[in-house]
């Protein structure tokens, strides 16, 4: 009959264990840096149109006019910026309202970005707007998982001529995604 043992099981070396398993993680990490995308979205501008209206407003007819008061008049500046948007993650992207930013050599401009829902009223009352923005891009727009987004972001800086955008120092428009970090890109 074997001799009964009720000591502790004699220890063996883990080391090979611990080993193994750590080279398995990261051989897991390193496969999921190497196969997941760095940005959410690959974000390029097909090109840039400039609009630059100038309004003068008179006394309306039966309005009051008073003598030797001039028109008031006012410049304006609509950029249209058509971009394409490619979303690189396997889950769809929505768009928080984009921001952009002009600096000149006064200072930083913050931009209006005009709404796709305002986008009718402002084609009334400029027609020559309508056919550079096709396509409007804004709030809550989705990109599906793996496609391509094009459209167009209309940016509004009151009070600048489209000399103003010309002599720029820099431009910049920022894509916020829902659940992604911002995107910022240059404009040219």
């Amino acid at each position: 009959m074997p001799d009964l043992n009720l000591g502790p099981a004699p220890e063996r070396n883990r080391t090979p264990t611990i080993l193994i398993s750590i080279l398995a993680l990261a051989a897991i990490a390193a496969a999921i840096y190497y196969f997941s995308p760095r940005t959410p979205a690959k974000i390029q501008v097909e090109k840039i149109d400039l609009f630059a209206p100038h309004t003068e407003t008179k006394a309306a007819k039966g309005g009051v006019h008073i003598l030797g008061t001039p028109a008031a008049s006012e410049d304006d500046l609509y950029v249209v910026v058509h971009v394409s948007i490619a979303n690189n993650l396997r889950l769809p992207l929505f768009l928080n309202p984009p921001e952009a930013t002009l600096t000149t050599a006064e200072g930083s401009i913050a931009a209006t970005i005009v709404n796709p829902s305002a986008i009718a009223g402002l084609e009334q009352s400029f027609p020559a707007l309508t056919p550079l923005a096709t396509h409007p891009i804004g709030t809550e727009s989705e990109i599906a998982s793996r496609a391509t987004l094009e459209g167009s972001i209309i940016l509004f800086f009151p009070t600048l001529t489209d000399a103003a955008w010309k002599t720029k120092k820099s431009a910049t428009l920022t894509l916020n995604f829902v659940h992604q970090g911002p995107q910022t890109i240059d404009l040219p």
